[in-house]
């Protein structure tokens, strides 16, 4: 074994949880920088402070976060479900307390849609019953079916062949709704925001469906159950050459699709801000968009789990382990602060700070979410929320306190 590189079994857990601290890190990014609403805000709204900061801010969030975290999720979710399957595969009734587990969830989840419209667990809960039609397929197929999702083929190709213009505008397709959403994040009070999420289930559905974010939350679901029967992760050292191999071509395809971009940029045939294309290349650019975004979560994956493997990186990124191992409670955490901070109810500081200074309250809550996740795990077992969902699934709530002898 080399001197630089770590491959215990505890730390093939602590990648996973590594990279869900790292996800919900750029998660937390993408829905700060934008005062955490869920829904499309006017345009003049993501433009209107248009200092340097800002526009660095707001560059980073389109083209190193927008849809590149919610991905990490997905892909651990497919992950975690593999993993699920392969520790209670002794359990002849395990297909009904997975189904029941992601019930609960769904609540969860139904329940946070209703405080903020942006959730996506319920999305995951959904598609998680899907995902058991597809565990046992081969394995060369799930790979084939979950790359041609997450580019967003089919959303892509039904666009071409119904003659749609796309729109690559960092904000939700339904642009009639803006102005009213805009209203209700700064004038409403809690019972009335509560009441709108509740009657926002048809935009959500509709924008799942035409954005084709759907389709991609099921392909990483099946890229991370194809990655989980590969063994990868149960064997980092030995799979440290493909690690690498996916890592260097991904790198390379997001530095080219980068310079394309540049290009288009500097001919005039992109606008920024607000992203516009011209007509004649917006299927185009929008596909390539696609692309780009699948690539750049391929190399983010594979990127830390090699950078947590070297001594070097290991004790930088160690603290997002604390983080991952109470995902569900830091998202939703998550959403406590953004309501707290930004919302009319709260603080009221929507459309009044700019994306730069969105950024970094966004850090302090980081550092705020880092040190109490590190505190409880030193006293518990696992997160608040995730003790919960266990213990109704199981019917039974053991300790979470950890033992002190």
């Amino acid at each position: 074994m080399e001197e630089s590189t770590i491959t215990t079994s505890k730390s093939r857990i602590d990648t996973i949880d590594v990279l869900r601290g790292f996800a919900l890190t750029g998660i937390l990014y993408a829905h700060m920088v934008i005062w955490y609403t869920g829904a499309a805000l006017p345009p003049n709204t993501y433009t209107r402070f248009d200092s340097t900061a800002d526009g660095i801010a707001l560059g980073i969030f389109g083209a190193l976060v927008f849809g590149k975290f919610f991905s990490v999720f997905s892909f651990l979710f497919g992950l975690s479900f593999f993993l699920h399957f392969q520790k209670k595969r002794s359990n002849p009734n395990y297909l009904l307390v997975y189904t029941w587990r992601l019930f609960l969830l769904f609540l969860i989840g139904l329940a946070h849609h209703v405080l903020w419209r942006g959730d996506i667990l319920v999305i995951y809960a959904v598609l998680g019953i899907a995902l058991i039609l597809f565990r046992h397929l081969n394995l060369n197929l799930v790979l084939f079916l979950s790359l041609l999702l997450i580019i967003d083929l089919p959303t892509h190709l039904y666009d071409a062949l119904n003659y749609k213009t796309p729109h690559l505008q960092v904000e939700f397709p339904m642009a009639e709704e803006a102005e009213r959403y805009y209203a209700l994040v700064q004038n409403a009070d809690l019972l009335t925001v509560l009441r709108d999420n509740w009657r926002s289930w048809p935009a959500k559905i509709e924008y799942q469906l035409e954005s084709g974010r759907l389709l991609m939350t099921f392909g990483y679901f099946l890229l991370g159950l194809y990655v989980g029967r590969k063994g990868l992760f149960s064997s980092i050292e030995k799979h440290l050459r493909k690690f690498k191999s996916w890592n260097k071509f991904t790198g390379r395809a997001v530095l080219f699709l980068l310079f394309l971009g540049l290009l288009m940029y500097l001919f005039d045939l992109v606008t920024i801000p607000g992203i516009k294309v011209v007509p004649e290349l917006q299927w185009l650019a929008s596909f390539l968009f696609s692309i780009y975004n699948a690539f750049l979560t391929i190399f983010y994956i594979t990127g830390i789990t090699l950078l947590f493997q070297k001594y070097i990186f290991h004790k930088l990124l160690k603290p997002l382990a604390a983080m991952g191992r109470m995902a569900l409670t830091n998202y939703l955490l998550q959403t406590f602060f953004g309501l707290l901070l930004f919302y009319h109810f709260g603080l009221g500081l929507f459309d009044r700070t700019s994306p730069a200074v969105n950024v970094v309250i966004g850090i302090v809550v980081f550092y705020l979410q880092l040190k109490f996740s590190e505190w409880w795990l030193s006293l518990f077992k696992q997160g608040p929320v995730e003790w919960l969902w266990k213990g109704i699934t199981n019917f039974r709530f053991p300790s979470i306190r950890k033992d002190r002898a």
